[in-house]
């Protein structure tokens, strides 16, 4: 019988306060960061009801919004990084005849915040994975509450919306790069196809 995961010195699960979130060069920097949520997605369900029976197929897939909290500090001043980002997405402030037709894009928005990109890492620093969100911009920011009664620092709450995240992982032992699992730039049919045969052998050519 092979080793055991937890009784092995060579093996170390992945941990939880080891990570940064990357965003552009000019957004927030990684250490305001405080917590974030990972990617997740749902699959919906379509039913289909004969007689007494309901038979189950998936549907479209929707990617969940993710998360973030981070600290507000005076400098670098986190609060009017994201006023800069929610007016780069071409929010105008109301007041003037000539702006008053002014609204969001989808490109302006995604052009502001960039690819948010979380990575995970090990005890030396080195990623073992890391998710990419495409096409995100801010769906939602609450920054913070004041309260005399605390001298907690002041934390700013918001959440990516975004159309799909890709995933780069799985290195084959320690100190190696990641490998690119899921991205835009693979050949999905092909790739969906190496992964059908991966988990069922004898599998035959399922590209679709």
């Amino acid at each position: 019988m092979g080793e055991q995961f937890w009784s092995s010195n060579l093996l170390d699960p992945k941990r939880s306060f080891r990570w940064v979130l990357i965003l552009g060069p000019r957004q927030l920097p990684t250490y305001v960061i405080k917590s974030t949520a990972k990617p997740g997605f749902t699959i919906s369900n379509v039913a289909h009801n004969y007689i007494s029976h309901a038979f189950n197929f998936p549907g479209r897939i929707t990617w969940d919004a993710l998360e973030v909290t981070l600290v507000d500090p005076v400098y670098p001043d986190a609060s009017a990084t994201l006023v800069k980002i929610l007016q780069a997405s071409g929010y105008a402030v109301p007041g003037e005849p000539e702006t008053s037709n002014i609204s969001f894009s989808k490109k302006q928005a995604t052009n502001a915040l960039g690819n948010p990109t979380i990575q995970q890492l090990d005890a030396k620093g080195k990623p073992v994975d890391q998710w990419t969100l495409r096409n995100a911009w801010i769906e939602n920011v609450k920054f913070g509450s004041l309260d005399y009664g605390t001298e907690d620092m002041v934390n700013v709450t918001l959440s990516f919306r975004y159309d799909w995240a890709e995933y780069a992982g799985a290195p084959p032992n320690e100190g190696a790069d990641i490998i690119n699992i899921m991205e835009q730039g693979m050949g999905q049919s092909t790739t969906i196809t190496d992964y059908q045969k991966e988990f069922d052998p004898t599998a035959g050519d399922l590209t679709v």
